[in-house]
């Protein structure tokens, strides 16, 4: 079985490469010491990515244009618009 943390570590290494390897590694203990023998589980936050991106694009298109550019049906679209 792979180890997902060290996956997910690395990653975050490579985007915090001014963090020291010491806090790393106590990250990575306690992470393990808490969390040790679970699968887990990360939430893909699809919202929060389309407002992102939706905070991106310019808003003053209609709903059928963001729909398109943001890979959603125009209803969520409308949606989204309206939460930003």
């Amino acid at each position: 079985m792979a180890d997902s943390l060290r996956e997910i570590l690395d990653i975050a290494k490579r985007e915090a490469a001014d963090v020291s390897p010491e806090v790393w590694s106590r990250i990575e203990r306690q992470i393990r010491n808490l969390f040790g023998g679970q699968r887990p589980y990360i939430a893909a936050q699809r919202k929060r990515a389309h407002l992102d991106r939706l905070a991106e694009i310019d808003t003053n298109l209609d709903a059928q244009r963001i729909a398109q550019k943001l890979g959603v049906s125009v209803r969520r679209a409308r949606q989204l618009k309206a939460l930003r």
